[in-house]
């Protein structure tokens, strides 16, 4: 894997390429249930089937566990990082 993979590329060379999401209003530990379950570092979050973040293992640690909040009391929105950035591939 080399920093100008794709996602795509990235997802193919994985041999699943199955996106795993969540809802904004789901929590966090539903999330991290998630993540260990499906052996991934990170979600997509969608609402109304549109793009609505990113939740990573690092916003958990960053945003929500270093500052003490209750995994099964915070919603994904409140620790998702958003917008996401869409980069094209270099042509």
């Amino acid at each position: 894997m080399k920093n100008t993979d794709t996602i795509e590329m990235v997802l193919k060379s994985k041999g699943n390429s199955n996106v795993v999401s969540i809802a904004p209003e789901e929590s966090v530990f539903a999330a991290l249930e998630k993540m260990a379950e499906h052996n991934i570092g990170a979600l997509l979050v969608l609402a109304n089937h549109r793009v609505a973040g990113i939740l990573s293992e690092r916003d958990f640690a960053r945003r929500a566990d270093l500052k003490g909040l209750c995994a099964k009391e915070t919603k994904v929105s409140q620790i998702m990082t958003s917008p996401v950035r869409c980069v094209s591939p270099r042509q």
